[in-house]
């Protein structure tokens, strides 16, 4: 694993939106997984819950094929996990096509970046994939965990190799942004929003289940601003197509076919 490029500090920022979701890690009865999820308890300083116990909101789940996310209280719609096997990531497909909207926000000079609201990591991936040197950081430590396992899958099964550009970080991003070092070119905010257009199902269960883990984030616009005091060249903010900008002080925006990116430019 790559050297952090943080120094810790000695305390966070408090979320001032945090959900409050319970959350226990299981396992589906293997015996071959239990050490698994004992480990993963205690990497994630949460319980681990038993069959049928009621305490819980959410379970995190270790089965023999991936990390599963579920609602303890509705085994409906079923589980979300991060499957990037999905995604169509040959090197000459749109998806990581310099020419897209999201490679077209970070200009021709940038080469590290972070993504400062990771979530599930799609974006982070795909930006990796172009060639980008990427951190990722994402606060909620049960999202991080399973955008690292789906990774790991990923890597596994198609044998992909990021040569080190890409790296998972849990912590919150206003306290370890002002500490990294040396500062990256770019930031990439992409702060919660509620969708415009009817999404699937699917979609729908992993951004709610998401807001239950992470909360709204009601902190975006202080988060903009270290990052506009931290970045090199440009932060970058991802927003619906009809939603007016975080800041009232875009340097341009780059329209996508549902969303639109505008960039602030520092050039410290």
């Amino acid at each position: 694993m790559a050297p952090s490029p943080f120094r810790r500090p000695s305390s966070a920022p408090a979320h001032p939106h945090r959900a409050t979701a319970r959350i226990g890690v299981s396992f589906n009865g293997e015996l071959a997984l239990k050490s698994r999820a004992e480990e993963l308890a205690r990497d994630l300083d949460l319980p681990l819950a038993i069959a049928g116990d009621p305490d819980f909101d959410l379970l995190l789940a270790v089965t023999s094929e991936r990390l599963e996310l579920c609602n303890a209280r509705a085994p409906r719609p079923g589980p979300v996990y991060v499957d990037f096997t999905s995604l169509d990531l040959r090197p000459c497909s749109a998806n990581l096509s310099r020419r897209q909207p999201l490679a077209r926000a970070f200009g021709k000079k940038v080469r590290t970046i972070v993504d400062a609201t990771a979530g599930y990591g799609q974006d982070a991936l795909l930006l990796a994939l172009m060639g980008f040197r990427v951190t990722a950081i994402e606060r909620s430590p049960v999202v991080a965990a399973l955008a690292r396992d789906g990774l790991h899958r990923l890597v596994s099964l198609t044998g992909l190799t990021l040569s080190g550009r890409l790296q998972i970080v849990n912590g919150d991003s206003r306290a370890l942004l002002p500490a990294i070092a040396p500062r990256p070119d770019a930031i990439y905010l992409d702060p919660m929003f509620p969708p415009k257009r009817r999404k699937s199902a699917a979609v729908k269960k992993e951004m709610r289940l998401l807001r239950e883990l992470v909360g709204d984030d009601a902190d975006a616009l202080e988060l903009l601003a270290i990052s506009r005091s931290v970045a090199h060249d440009r932060v970058v903010v991802k927003r619906p197509d009809d939603a007016p900008p975080l800041a009232p002080d875009p340097s341009m925006s780059i329209a996508g076919k549902l969303v639109r990116y505008d960039v602030y430019l520092t050039r410290h």
